[in-house]
């Protein structure tokens, strides 16, 4: 029977590579691969200098496994969520707390999250919410708002306020899990509980935050000054030791750990309000108060993909004296602005002038709105226009073609 920390190395071997014949690959290099560099140069191909390269890294990679394992299955059931901190400093903690030393491990890790360094790494967490609804107007507003009062905890944890810093930590970490799944909860036991497990990413790991889930949404049943985590405790008044720099440091890091499980989930919300939006809006020919289409289906897709052209078409000028009339279909294939969100069928178009100094790219989205892009470059120096009309462009921009928006003369769409 597998022991637990057999069980949580398979959880992040199959997080860290899913593909089970790199895994096996890994294994070859650093077990049983040492008779493979000789029958390979017995058969003309000398890789002995390579395959001893590739055999020292695949034995960094899994003592990095192994670190990971050991630092989740000590320092989780202490609190901590281990993914936002150094292998470093976690294998020292998982050492000191090993040898007995739990306070000396404690101490190790809270540092990470004091001094200059701890600092920089609560802003970065701070940051990280800030951005969460990104390219929606109502959820970046909301996250912006929840990115401050997260940034009045971090410097409350920088000022040695713990009473204060844990409290607020505790109640963004449920408004972050209620807003990006609709309702769940982080702080339950109950069918509301959120599903934290993601198998695709180290904090999602059953013995991740699911496993701290329980430690800190335990109740306390009385008064107590034990230091308890429980949220429960210190929102009901019946933890009175929870404010410590340790608690403080250990709620930072699950809340960080649980900013970074978030992340895909946000997006994921994002893009539904987006759809909901677009189909409602679909076939409109309303404008919002700042000039653009309500109905912009493949818009930000489409804006997207062609100033990826625009970069690129600047950077192969400056190699060749010329724009390449052959960057859609030679250089960008399909796969490329699938990527973008765009169908296979993406039907960008391009036009390059016979001197090559003048191009143009330009798209139909599904709204039936064209968006464009141009470039004329004389010497070292490029012009930009931005096209955006109910129509393809009947010409370039030097041919006086309406549609198209010089310097200062973005249109709303492009906005």
């Amino acid at each position: 029977m597998a022991t637990d920390g057999e069980r949580i190395r398979e959880q992040i071997w199959r997080t860290v590579m899913p593909d089970e014949q790199d895994r096996a690959f890994v294994d070859l290099a650093v077990d049983g691969g040492q008779g493979l560099p000789e029958f390979l140069r017995r058969l003309g191909a000398d890789v002995s200098d390579s395959w001893d390269q590739l055999a020292a890294l695949s034995a960094e990679y899994r003592i990095l496994v192994e670190d990971i394992e050991a630092a989740i299955r000590v320092l989780g059931p202490r609190g901590w969520a281990v993914t936002p901190m150094s292998v470093t400093v976690l294998r020292q903690a998982v050492e000191a707390a090993e040898a007995g030393r739990e306070g000396e491990a404690d101490d190790l890790l809270a540092d990470e999250w004091d001094g200059d360094d701890g600092a920089a790494r609560l802003s970065r967490v701070c940051a990280q919410v800030g951005v969460l609804g990104a390219t929606d107007p109502e959820l970046h507003r909301l996250f912006h708002e929840r990115a401050r009062l997260v940034g009045l905890a971090r410097d409350h944890h920088l000022a040695g306020r713990y009473d204060a810093s844990v409290p607020l930590l505790q109640a963004h970490m449920e408004g972050i899990v209620i807003d990006v799944t609709g309702g769940s909860k982080f702080f339950t036991m109950t069918r509301e509980k959120a599903d934290l497990v993601d198998p695709q990413r180290l904090v999602g790991l059953e013995a991740c935050l699911a496993a701290l889930q329980k430690i800190y949404g335990t109740g306390v049943k009385e008064t107590q000054t034990r230091g308890s985590l429980s949220r429960h405790g210190v929102l009901h008044g019946r933890e009175l030791a929870y404010d410590t720099r340790v608690n403080s440091a250990k709620t930072w890091s699950v809340f960080a750990a649980l900013v970074e499980w978030a992340q895909p989930k946000a997006l994921a919300v994002v893009r539904a309000r987006k759809a909901e939006r677009q189909a409602a809006a679909a076939g409109s020919q309303a404008l919002d108060g700042r000039g653009r289409h309500l109905d912009n289906r493949e818009f930000s897709e489409t804006r997207d993909a062609l100033r990826t052209l625009w970069a690129s078409a600047m950077g192969w000028h400056r190699q060749r004296g010329r724009f390449r009339p052959d960057l859609v279909g030679g250089v960008y294939q399909t796969s490329d602005f699938t990527r973008k969100g765009l169908p296979a069928a993406h039907a960008i178009q391009q036009w390059v002038s016979q001197e090559g100094q003048e191009v143009m790219y330009w798209r139909t989205t599904a709204s039936g709105w064209t968006l464009g892009i141009a470039l004329s470059a004389e010497g070292d120096r490029f012009d930009e226009y931005l096209f955006s009309a109910p129509r393809p462009p009947s010409g370039p921009p030097s041919a006086g073609a309406s549609g198209w928006g010089g310097l200062f003369e973005t249109p709303p769409d492009w906005s």
